[in-house]
């Protein structure tokens, strides 16, 4: 692989004026400038940029933190993050805290040790202390640090009290609210969108079951486990408001047990992937927009790692797409 120093020697000019003509930092005569570049396309050369960055003390890489990529949600997010960042200049490097086999400290750890230059976590496992003591750019998806550790989240309330609306207007009268048991210390903050669900549907006069998932189970299997246990559990229920995967899960083992769907069950999901539209009947769902939730983590990184103080939270709107199951 050719350097800048082959370059040089091969356009006739000094090291450092061949830096200045490839980087187009400084003053080169145009001349000079054309025979660097022939010397450089006729060498193949291509810059060293992991060097570069280290040079600015930069390394051009972020971290991502999440669960697991077989929850619909995630590799979603995933998707759109690494695409926004690549827009923005930097590489990704994806840690998996749960599919992986590897702990969330052990990841924070080998990020902290490998000069990335960010990190967004979009994990709910591991202790506050940690990342409030990283030497990094944090940002956090849904997770409220407090401290000096913006988060992204969406306008969950909102989430609860529409889900609430849309199952007293279809004459719901015992709601099944199943969320992960992670979301019920607090710290989590779609845990808002089902205690505001609760609330809303109590003042109403109407009965509230609550369940709880393990927050390291993602799997299929796992969600059609929880749902077909919870069915013969409370034969009654007639509304369910889970994730989509459960959701999902609650609408195949629902009918496998006889029910209509929405005649006798109403299922509302809460993130509206594209699975609540790939499956029929299609899914009821309350959306949260991955793409703008994924550019706002871009944005507020990029701007830390840039020195900018951004120490406010962003809340993203979600919305309604009408399926067929409430």
């Amino acid at each position: 692989m050719a350097s800048i120093k082959d370059v040089a020697n091969l356009a006739g000019v000094g090291l450092g004026t061949a830096s200045r003509a490839l980087s187009g930092k400084g003053y080169v005569a145009p001349e000079t400038k054309r025979k660097i570049e022939e010397a450089a396309r006729k060498l193949s050369y291509t810059p060293n940029v992991f060097a570069q960055n280290l040079l600015k003390n930069r390394s051009g890489i972020i971290g991502i933190l999440v669960p697991a990529l077989d929850h619909c949600f995630f590799s979603r997010l995933v998707q759109e993050l690494e695409s926004d960042l690549y827009k923005k200049g930097y590489k990704t490097m994806l840690c998996c805290t749960v599919s992986g086999g590897h702990g969330e400290e052990d990841y924070l750890d080998m990020l902290e040790n490998n000069l990335v230059d960010g990190i967004i976590t979009a994990t709910h496992s591991f202790n506050d202390e940690a990342y409030l003591r990283s030497k990094r750019v944090v940002v956090s998806f849904d997770r409220d640090f407090g401290g000096h550790i913006p988060m992204v989240r969406s306008d969950h309330k909102a989430a609860g009290r529409m889900a609430a609306e849309h199952f007293i207007d279809r004459g719901c009268k015992k709601i099944l609210n199943i969320y992960g048991e992670d979301a019920r210390e607090g710290h989590i903050s779609v845990g808002m969108a089902h205690r505001e669900l609760k609330d809303c549907l109590e003042a109403a006069g109407i009965q509230v079951l609550e369940e709880y998932t393990r927050q390291d189970k993602f799997d299929m299997g796992y969600y059609s486990e929880i749902a077909g246990r919870c069915l013969e559990r409370y034969r009654d229920v007639d509304g369910v408001f889970a994730s989509d995967p459960l959701a999902e899960a609650f609408l195949w083992e629902g009918e496998r047990r006889g029910k209509k769907i929405p005649q006798d069950l109403k299922i509302i999901s809460y993130d509206g992937t594209e699975m609540t539209r790939s499956i029929s009947p299609r899914i009821s769902a309350i959306v949260q927009q991955i793409d703008k939730i994924s550019q706002d983590l871009t944005n507020i990184l990029t701007r830390r790692i840039q020195g900018e103080e951004i120490p406010e939270d962003k809340i993203t709107e979600i919305l309604w797409r009408q399926g067929e199951t409430c």
